[in-house]
């Protein structure tokens, strides 16, 4: 059997702040993370990891049955993990039209077939650059992401994906109770142990609503699918969520749209979050909002690591990465960028790029930085491993290793 390696690019600066401390396989715009839904497609024992060495000892820890960076056979197959895995049958049916070659979507790699034996090392992306490319056209294979806003528009398909997936691994409720107010019931999907209140409405006519195992969803609040609610996640009273993705163990209030949010991560209070991308560990003080439209209706510009972009997009909020707090009252601009570690406080709209380790205009110490995650976590029952705290003193030290193989 052909073992299957999700690679990271080349450059991961196009998908921060969100990949400083997870793989580009571990990003969620669904139910499941891409490594997560590549293990559901294949078969799951084929499945290992290419990522940057920097990550290497945390993701053995966090994925301790998945191989990283072990030397490829020469049968194995790279596919991308930034690539969305359901594209990735159609990707290996061109590929089997060459014995060695890569299949191309955009311009970039999504999978490829060497031929021979590889040893991990970190310029691996040339050995795979120069083989013979097999263009995926679009009837085939999708757009392929480029920029981590670009995932915002992966929510639907994914859903729509990984709902049928999810369905076979739970027990959901055959009947919905009585007291909903629902539209499109056959797109409803509700585990039997999660608690729903009075007066809730669901509208599933736009895409499915899926809420998991032990969740708690407050009376007066309203769901507009595509919705994804994680394990033991809770919606406060009278909130309003659409079209967005949450992982495990996060609790929201307020108006959520069109947004994705990682594990362990808290919106509790009022406040607009939209178009906007949030890592774990992220707490958003009461009224912290995000604007996610110009004024004047232009396409949206983000800067990040010193570079200006173009998103091409009208709509965009925030991309805020691991264990960033704001204070109350908070508010973040179109396209604002915030890195890991981050303590967002100032009284006007803050920049619009803030680095990691940021604590309102200054810097954020080291050590109090790693007290403030270990509390945190610990109210979940976590700890920090060394392996964990070891990273994190790497990312304030030099974040470049962290963007770059």
């Amino acid at each position: 059997m052909s073992s299957h390696i999700l690679f990271e690019p080349a450059d991961l600066s196009p998908f921060g702040p969100m990949t400083l401390l997870k793989s580009i396989a571990e990003l969620r715009y669904g139910i499941f993370s891409n490594l997560e839904r590549a293990q559901r497609i294949l078969s799951n024992d084929s499945v290992q990891m290419w990522v940057r060495p920097i990550l290497a000892k945390q993701h053995s820890e966090k994925h301790p049955e998945t191989p990283i960076n072990t030397h490829a056979g020469k049968d194995a197959i790279f596919l991308n993990a930034a690539t969305p895995a359901w594209m990735y049958p159609s990707a290996l049916t061109k590929l089997k039209e060459s014995d060695t070659a890569a299949v191309v979507i955009d311009g970039q790699i999504v999978a490829a077939r060497p031929g021979t034996e590889i040893k991990f090392a970190p310029d691996f992306h040339q050995k795979l650059d120069a083989l013979p490319k097999i263009e995926c056209d679009s009837e085939i294979c999708n757009k392929q992401p480029n920029w981590i806003w670009d995932y915002l528009d992966f929510i639907a398909p994914a859903m729509e994906f990984d709902t049928n997936l999810w369905k076979s691994d739970n027990n959901i409720l055959t009947k919905l109770p009585a007291d909903l107010y629902t539209l499109t019931d056959r797109n409803i999907f509700i585990h039997n142990t999660a608690q729903i209140g009075k007066f809730v409405h669901l509208d599933a006519s736009n895409g499915p609503i899926v809420i998991d195992q032990d969740c708690k969803i407050s009376p007066f609040s309203s769901i507009v699918g595509p919705v994804y609610l994680g394990k033991r996640s809770s919606l406060k009273p009278s909130t309003s969520i659409r079209q967005t993705v949450v992982g495990n163990v996060c609790n929201l209030g307020g108006e959520v749209k069109g947004s994705i949010i990682h594990p362990y991560s808290n919106k509790s209070h009022d406040g607009f979050l939209g178009d906007s991308i949030l890592g774990s560990w992220i707490n958003l003080g009461a009224g912290t909002s995000t604007s996610n439209m110009k004024n004047n209706y232009q396409q949206i510009r983000v800067s990040w690591d010193g570079n200006n972009y173009e998103s091409g997009r009208q709509f965009l909020g925030s991309i805020i990465g691991d264990h960033v707090k704001t204070a109350i009252g908070v508010r973040l601009n179109t396209g604002t960028l915030i890195g890991a570690f981050c303590n967002v406080f100032q009284a006007d709209f803050p920049p619009r790029a803030i680095p990691s380790f940021s604590w309102g205009n200054g810097t954020h110490e080291l050590e109090k930085a790693i007290q403030t995650a270990e509390l945190m976590m610990k109210r979940r029952a976590l700890t920090l491993s060394e392996a964990q705290i070891q990273l994190i003193k790497d990312l304030a030290e030099d974040h470049t290793h962290f963007i770059r193989f």
